[in-house]
């Protein structure tokens, strides 16, 4: 795996983590030098949109995206 969104505790946010070097790569690649603490210890997260967006473009780079998914009862 190259990235993992994970949901955060507030709804309809999601964190992106990079397992792997080619994740942390693309990563770097996306968002701007001061971005990247957050981003690679796993502190950014995203909107649903956002996140969708960078998924799409991420697997559209090559990379292998898990995506995993809370359900609430």
């Amino acid at each position: 795996m190259d990235l993992v969104a994970t949901s955060t505790h507030v709804l309809g946010l999601f964190r992106l983590t990079a397992p792997s070097v080619l994740g942390t790569l693309w990563l770097q690649t996306h968002f701007a030098d001061s971005e990247w603490d957050a981003l690679l210890n796993g502190e950014a997260s995203f909107g649903v949109d956002c996140l969708n967006a960078l998924i799409q473009d991420a697997r559209s780079a090559g990379l292998s995206v898990e995506q995993r998914v809370v359900v609430e009862s």
